[in-house]
């Protein structure tokens, strides 16, 4: 009989602790799985494709969001081809560069494009709306460590900065060579994000400056802060270099907004 009412006794106590822990349990938000996403990139060593997981954050620095692609070695080599093959004729810096950038981003228009059904589909999944689907964008490509692109060597670059992938005509790497090798440098992220956006049906802008050495992304949402006029619409400076960096605010020495062109527009 005492035996009966130890295992008793044992039983309830193992009851009420078991209570205990699920009730603590359930009082703890759990993260989403996409909380737990590793960024990494695979490469498989007889074909030189590679598998990406890319985990980021908002620009607002708390949102993450993970997805993940495959790309591919010749696809790469191919894009990289006919960027080559760029011939511009003009004088004009901006037009110069305005007739790079438009023919890749041309060129580069079907490689890219599962990349944006991507993060749509993450955008749908979080419920978002067209100003954070926009947000989503950028910070996937803000998340990517910079690279130095010379179209030379890389004797000049500061490599205890930045890593730097030479050779590259113009100085700059195609949207798909850039998903593909996810190495980037201002311009190259500015014109991938062009290509993204336009896809998504924004109306983005690549702007470029002589006396900084620089591009940038720049897009005509409900924002504030610096912007460029074309066409009765005001395009909000978007720095694609750094993380988490927000829409419409020029970096320090970066600010005299006369020292800006237009590269690159939608003219539709």
């Amino acid at each position: 009989m005492k035996t009966a009412l130890r295992l008793f006794g044992l039983f309830i106590a193992l009851f009420w602790l078991f209570s205990v822990m699920i009730d603590a349990f359930k009082g703890v938000e759990q993260p989403s799985e996409g909380h737990f996403c590793e960024d990494y990139s695979v490469v498989d060593p007889l074909t030189l494709d590679k598998t990406h997981q890319r985990s980021w954050s908002m620009p607002n620095g708390y949102d993450l969001f993970c997805t993940n692609y495959g790309s591919r070695e010749e696809i790469s080599r191919q894009s990289g081809v006919v960027r080559n093959l760029i011939n511009p004729m003009d004088d004009d810096y901006a037009s110069y560069w305005g007739t790079v950038y438009r023919s890749l981003v041309e060129q580069n228009q079907e490689w890219v494009s599962f990349v944006a059904d991507s993060l749509l589909k993450v955008a749908s999944e979080s419920e978002l709306d067209q100003s954070s689907l926009a947000e989503l964008t950028v910070g996937f490509v803000q998340d990517i460590p910079y690279s130095f692109i010379e179209s030379g060597t890389c004797e000049d670059a500061d490599l205890k900065t930045h890593p730097c992938v030479s050779g590259a005509q113009f100085g700059i790497l195609s949207p798909y060579e850039f998903l593909h090798t996810l190495s980037g440098d201002c311009d190259t992220r500015a014109v991938l994000l062009y290509s993204l956006l336009g896809k998504m049906g924004f109306d983005p802008m690549v702007v470029i400056s002589y006396e900084y050495r620089h591009a940038m992304l720049a897009l005509s949402i409900p924002s504030a802060g610096d912007y460029i006029t074309w066409g009765q619409k005001n395009y909000y400076f978007w720095e694609t270099t750094a993380v988490n960096w927000p829409i419409g605010i020029l970096p320090p020495d970066m600010k005299n907004l006369d020292y800006w062109q237009i590269a690159l527009v939608n003219e539709l």
